[in-house]
């Protein structure tokens, strides 16, 4: 084609058995750090045009349902997932999800990202259903993207043989799998719980698209298996899925909930998302704040895994160092809960560095008193000094991102205002105090002294804005992550061709230089939901010929990408075009020296690059003609 031109019981997993047993209401997990707000009980959405009358029917209204939708958002996490969902006839209106399957009469805004498979064939367990010590799959997330390094504590042939002994045929199940097992499962309770909100006659009559979210620095190939997942789940049977950023979503939220006299056209801010697994971020500018808010992307996103799921790693470490693997090993299983507990709940969330309190007392009931060891009535005596050590290398390594961050926007001759801290590790004291403490005195002025923004809703900052994704668009432009082009094969040129790229075109009779690539959007550069980039071809068909065309999508990182093929370039996908419905008289005729007739066609290959996804159509003179697929395998 051418153009035109391991086994080990661990204290995380020992928490979850005493949360089990207790009746409380509070935000769970590794990546939870703090209490949040509860949702309103949700009700029957109130049309504009008055009150409900009807009992979860919509009956006594005035609006069409089939004029209005409910959005629901998926915060699809590493530890924990969330889900929200809100009516576009009350827009500010947004409900997150409390009760789960298993949580007995807990409540958390969240639910644990584990699946366990039964032997006997029998449904899985999901979530809270997972009991303490049961064998289960949990982190899978990770293992979508497989140019991400997954942590040391997650072990891939662990889960692949998990899925080998359960699986009920001989072809085991794939991590793809698991993941829209799990997205199922979220899909079958929230639609228990929108039909015992609203009442089945309004849901059945009402339009439903999801919105999920996913890392912005993950690659185009798993953002589609996060989609595709999804897919073979019940989303397919609504009217849509869509996908977006995890930083972006918490952007939405956090801007909509702040007064508008704080935002200023012109402003520059961080989105910081950090939850249990990751840690990712996005930068931003107001573009307007009236008569709507507008922003676009200032720099392209970044990320690592150093979220709250590694305190707790090093909390086990640093109690293994201080105990001696023999004692740390030979622990009772409820001792080991209740040091994990009083981590979790008390140490972690609350910590502080600067205040009064020295010493740390952590719950290990049953070790007997050691002054060496600074145990004593079942408390081991942890100093301010000691917890600093478990929790400073994964708060430099969040620094670290943020400087990055800001000193992208800088490059480019702007300044950054504000830093907005969310997720599950958002919630954290100290994290939001190391961040005020560093970036106040860089940042702040005297009209804006508080740099560092914490909402109330960290931890559901990100499912609340893919809710507000689905009912408005906000986000203006995005910066492209990657350089994007097609490869494709032109005229051979000695001056400026590779001899090992020549070959002999038999219908046109030309040599051709294959394998070069045509660069069509660079790194860095704005894109926007609604303006596609055109790839304009020209190819050529003799009659046996297919119409089915395949061409292939690259990117590649390099300050300056290759004119062709080589190691820095990656395959995005590959597109299948349809061009059997493209009408004959499109067509040029040509023949060559050995009287082969052939026909020729113009046609653009248009990509528009979304928020965590791409979407692709092709085109003749302007008009849509065919089906445009894209593989990622």
């Amino acid at each position: 084609m051418n153009p035109a031109g391991n086994s080990e019981l661990t204290l995380t997993r020992l928490l979850e058995k005493a949360r089990l047993g207790e009746k409380y209401t509070a935000q769970i997990g590794a990546g939870a750090l703090g209490l949040g707000s509860q949702s309103p009980s949700p009700g029957l959405p109130q049309h504009s045009s008055g009150a409900n009358n009807g009992a979860g029917t919509g009956a006594g209204t005035t609006v069409d349902p089939s004029s209005q939708r409910i959005i629901v958002g998926v915060d699809f996490g590493t530890t924990y997932s969330g889900v929200a969902w809100g009516y576009t006839g009350t827009p500010q209106d947004i409900h997150v999800i409390q009760s789960w399957p298993g949580g007995i009469n807990l409540t958390s805004p969240k639910v644990p990202s584990k699946i366990a498979y039964e032997r006997d064939g029998s449904p899985p367990k999901w979530g809270f259903q997972v009991k303490p010590f049961q064998n289960c799959i949990e982190c899978f997330k990770l293992f979508l993207d497989p140019q991400q390094k997954p942590p040391d504590f997650v072990s891939l042939p662990n889960i692949q043989a998990q899925l080998r002994t359960t699986s009920p045929s001989t072809t085991p199940r794939t991590i793809t799998d698991v993941v829209r097992d799990y997205l199922q499962m979220l899909y079958d309770h929230t639609m228990v719980t929108l039909t015992r909100a609203l009442g089945k006659t309004f849901v059945d009559n009402t339009r439903i698209e999801w919105v999920l979210t996913c890392p912005a620095v993950w690659s185009d190939k798993s953002k589609h298996a996060t989609l595709m997942a999804a897919e073979r789940t019940g989303m397919a049977r609504c009217f849509q899925i869509r996908l977006i950023s995890e930083p972006e979503a918490a952007a939405l939220y956090t801007l909509k909930s702040i007064q508008p006299g704080n935002l200023q056209v012109g402003d520059n801010f961080v989105v910081c998302d950090a939850g249990g697994g990751t840690v990712d971020l996005i930068s931003y500018e107001i573009v307007r704040t009236q008569p709507s808010l507008q922003i676009k992307e200032s720099v392209t996103g970044t990320g690592d895994l150093c979220g709250s799921a590694f305190l707790n790693r090093r909390f086990e470490a640093f109690v293994k160092e201080r105990l001696g693997a023999n004692l740390f090993y030979a622990m009772k299983e409820r001792t080991k809960l209740a040091a994990l507990k009083s981590w979790e709940e008390y140490v972690k969330r609350v910590f502080v560095d600067g205040e009064d309190q020295d010493v740390f007392p952590i719950q290990f009931p049953g070790l007997p008193d050691d002054d060496v060891l600074g145990i004593d009535c079942g408390f081991m005596s942890v100093t301010r000094e000691e917890v600093q050590g478990i929790f400073e290398p994964i708060i430099q390594e969040v620094i670290k991102l943020v400087d990055g961050q800001i000193q992208a926007v800088q490059n480019k001759g702007k300044q950054v205002t504000s830093i907005l801290l969310v997720g599950g590790f958002g919630s954290s004291e100290y994290l939001f105090t190391r961040l005020k403490e560093k970036y106040t005195p860089i940042l702040g002025t005297a009209s804006n002294p508080d740099v560092v923004l914490q909402p109330v809703d960290a931890w559901t900052a990100v499912v609340r804005g893919a809710v507000i994704r689905g009912m408005e668009t906000i986000v203006q432009t995005r910066r492209s992550r990657h350089h994007y082009g097609v490869k494709y094969w032109e005229y051979f040129d000695e001056g400026r061709h590779d001899e090992i790229h020549k070959f002999w075109d038999t219908t046109r009779e030309k040599w051709l230089a294959e394998n070069q690539i045509k660069w069509y959007i660079a790194k860095g550069t704005e894109v926007s939901d609604d303006k596609s980039i055109s790839f304009p071809f020209y190819i050529t068909f003799e009659s046996h010929h297919s119409r089915i065309l395949v061409d292939e999508l690259v990117c590649c990182d390099l300050l300056i990408p290759p004119t062709h093929i080589t190691p820095d370039v990656t395959t995005v996908c590959k597109l299948r075009s349809d061009l059997t419905t493209v009408p004959k008289y499109l067509y040029s005729k040509g023949r060559n020296s050995k009287d082969a007739e052939y026909e020729g066609l113009h046609f653009t290959m248009e990509m528009s690059v979304l928020s965590a996804s791409l979407r692709f159509e092709l085109r003749v003179d302007g008009v849509r003609y065919g089906e445009v697929t894209a593989d990622f395998a």
